[in-house]
């Protein structure tokens, strides 16, 4: 529009100046107002796209850490299996409770499925459980394997005349199990080969219980056919006769009570030591002989009491308490176990220890 036609229409210069310059200012500020307000869309946008961004690796991580449980659970559901239908003799019912429900529990946690399209924050509440179970189940495992450790170990010092490989056995495999546990290795394995170090450990001292009974038993004979020639030896076999448990307790208690005054430890009572003592017993009553036995073997340290004439346990025992040779057997902090034998006719005693 010319300025001859804006002058027609009754516009004046100063005022037609005025309306360029409001035209011009309503330009300059609507371009960078448009400028800006897609600025800020755009910084929404990529906001936007970096939190989606963050929330797949999120979900990735945890949906990886979850698969990565699955194997570790797995492992853990299968040896509590295995170790509650094993019937080892070392896991008592509430053992066995104890790892079923541990399979069970760790079993159902595993058996539950990543939902379609859920977020790093489900992701993660599912790992933390999933974790907290295998960490409770793990610590369930310590607890059983200790028992189950402690009852070898109960085995092993019930032993003591076992051979030594099989004493060694239970010991590396106790060592075996509590490396497993530390490690999180499988513990099937290492549980089945303690278990049977065990039963090893138990028929190898049964074995040698039996091979001293039947010495006894052959010594006896000999013992009492040799008596009936009119014969006599003080040198007296150290089995010759059967193994009976009389006063075997009260003796124990009555030692066990002054070793305990003394602030020495317990003895344990020994059947293979029970044998030889009442072996030795039963052989100087039959030929009247009052003599100590020569040491039966097995025994990394072993020493005798006797006595006769007492007729009864706890005078016995004060009777070797009063005298110092005997008292410093009774006394002696090197032995863990004892044994005795008594034959009534008489009241011949026999008391042996051993470590």
């Amino acid at each position: 529009m010319s300025v001859a036609v804006l002058r027609r229409l009754g516009v004046s210069r100063p005022r037609l100046t005025a309306m360029l310059v409001i035209a011009a200012l309503v330009v300059l500020v609507s371009i960078p107002t448009a400028i800006a307000s897609g600025a800020a869309a755009d910084r929404s946008r990529a906001a936007a796209e970096a939190a989606a961004e963050l929330e797949q690796k999120y979900v990735d991580y945890f949906t990886g850490a979850l698969t990565r449980l699955q194997p570790i659970g797995t492992q853990i559901a299968s040896d509590a299996t295995a170790w509650a239908t094993s019937a080892s003799p070392l896991l008592n019912a509430d053992d066995v409770v104890a790892l079923t429900d541990t399979a069970d529990a760790v079993t159902t946690s595993l058996a539950r499925t990543v939902p379609a399209g859920a977020s790093s924050a489900e992701l993660e509440s599912m790992w933390n459980s999933q974790w907290s179970m295998i960490e409770g189940a793990r610590e369930r495992f310590a607890y059983v394997a200790s028992r189950a450790a402690a009852v070898a170990k109960a085995h092993l010092d019930a032993a003591p005349i076992a051979d030594s490989a099989s004493r060694q056995a239970v010991v590396d495999a106790s060592s075996s199990l509590q490396t497993a546990l530390r490690t999180h290795a499988a513990l099937t394995e290492p549980l089945a080969t303690l278990t049977a170090s065990v039963v090893a450990v138990d028929a190898s001292q049964a074995a040698a219980v039996a091979a001293a009974a039947a010495a006894a038993a052959a010594a006896a004979a000999a013992a009492a056919a040799a008596a009936r020639k009119g014969g006599g030896n003080r040198s007296v076999p150290s089995t010759c006769g059967p193994s009976t448990a009389v006063y075997v307790g009260e003796v124990l208690s009555l030692v066990n009570a002054e070793r305990t005054n003394a602030g020495l430890s317990a003895l344990s009572s020994s059947s293979s030591l029970n044998a030889t003592s009442q072996a030795h017993a039963t052989c100087m009553a039959a030929n009247n002989s009052f003599a100590h036995s020569s040491y039966p073997g097995g025994w990394r340290s072993w020493g005798e009491n006797i006595a006769r004439g007492y007729s009864s346990a706890s005078s016995v025992v004060a009777g070797w308490m009063n005298s110092p040779g005997h008292r410093a057997n009774i006394l002696n902090a090197g032995y863990t176990h004892m044994g005795l034998g008594y034959v009534a006719s008489g009241n011949w005693w026999v008391q042996q220890f051993g470590s």
